[in-house]
């Protein structure tokens, strides 16, 4: 069994979320990475490289390409290929290839937000044109879903060229149902648009659901559908900048290839080395890891059941986030920010998730140990209890 709740002290690494955004505050959760020991199998490996004396250039990455495949397919039901896997650098650095192997400056670009701030940024950046197409916010039930009529007619226009998802959602949480997911993947094949569905999340899901990838749904050649994921996420090892695109379809895989070649974007082979040896062998952490964050999302929940401190939750699906709507509390996002930080806390602005909508929202991690939880939960009721109430 894995202690989870062993406190680790990540001051004075050099980590953003407790150096950076979360310097002087005791309950940083904003920066959506864990406050958890990475697998003893991804140290192991990561120690036995560093051992050999030199990293070095790589000169050959099948190895991961076969460790990946293999465990989507066990863990999803896929069948995923080697060759169809291309691992790469940093996912936005990824996201900036997929865009300029998929599109030209002057395409459209789809997106929902609430969304992953860069991938709304990196759009419009780079002369794309961006369409928004908002989930629509059901605040009473505290879900969100797909505005398709609104998306049809968006695929329909001849400007654009590629529909980005987050599945599941950041922040929203959102996994998508098989139905959603096909029903966006049939959209964009009548309209020849390619769907790019960012799985990063991916390994995390609550109360029994299960990850639908796009690779479940679209057609067996894979046409208009691209997948982009990464192991930083839930084996703690986001600074290793290692993510993973998979293109069923040959023509996309090679215009893909040609984009990545002229960008440079090569992956550090001790990158591969810790993904591979968390694919291959830390499938039981991550089980563990599922396990101890549905009682953290439980606590949270029935937390906020308890204490009415007028903060609405987003039901929680997937991933270790928490999006929360501080509309009632009648301020900003900066002004949240200001309040929250008084009373120790750091929560990810909504300002930084896109859109029109995000005012009064923020984004909570509860990848840490229950106590943090806990502790910054009671300071959010003292913050409610002195400043709004």
């Amino acid at each position: 069994m894995i202690n989870f709740d062993l406190p680790l002290n990540r001051r004075g690494t050099n980590t953003w979320k407790w150096d950076g955004e979360g310097l002087g505050v005791d309950y940083p959760l904003g920066t959506a990475d864990m406050d958890f020991r990475m697998p003893d199998e991804i140290r192991q490996a990561i120690h036995d490289k560093v051992d050999q004396g030199v990293l070095s250039y790589a000169a050959d990455k099948t190895y991961f390409a076969k460790a990946f495949a293999a465990y989507q397919n066990r863990r999803y039901g896929l069948n995923v290929q080697p060759e169809q896997v291309m691992p790469g650098t940093a996912l936005m650095a990824i996201y900036k290839v997929i865009m300029d192997a998929f599109t030209a400056a002057g395409d459209g670009v789809i997106v929902q937000t609430p969304v992953f701030g860069p991938f709304y940024s990196v759009t419009k950046n780079n002369g794309r044109i961006l369409y928004d197409n908002g989930l629509v916010y059901d605040r009473a039930g505290g879900t969100w879903s797909i505005n398709f009529e609104e998306l049809e007619e968006m695929a329909s226009d001849p400007r654009v060229r590629l529909l980005v998802v987050c599945n599941p959602g950041n922040p929203t949480t959102r996994g998508f149902t098989r139905e959603e997911m096909q029903k966006m993947y049939d959209i964009c094949k009548a309209n020849h648009v390619v769907m790019l569905s960012d799985e990063i999340h991916s390994d995390v899901y609550y109360d029994g659901r299960k990850h639908v990838s796009l690779l479940a749904v679209c057609d067996e050649d894979g046409t208009n559908a691209v997948v982009l994921t990464s192991s930083g996420k839930v084996f703690g090892i986001p600074g290793l900048k290692t993510s993973v695109t998979v293109i069923p379809n040959k023509e996309l895989r090679d215009r893909y290839a040609v984009a990545a070649l002229n960008a440079r974007v090569d992956v550090i082979d001790l990158g591969l080395v810790a993904a591979t040896a968390g694919y291959e062998h830390a499938e039981g952490y991550i089980l563990e890891l599922q396990a101890y964050l549905q009682k953290n999302k439980d606590y949270v929940v029935n937390w906020f059941k308890e204490n009415d401190i007028k903060v609405v939750l987003t039901k929680p699906e997937a991933s270790y986030l928490f999006w929360l709507d501080f509309t009632d509390w009648k301020m900003s996002c900066d002004e949240l920010e200001a309040l929250l930080h008084e009373y120790g806390i750091v929560f990810s602005s909504g300002a930084e998730f896109g859109g029109l909508h995000n005012e009064g929202f923020m984004r909570m991690n509860i990848a840490t140990r229950m106590e943090l939880v806990k502790g910054a939960l009671a300071n959010l009721k003292k913050c409610y209890e002195e400043k709004i109430q």
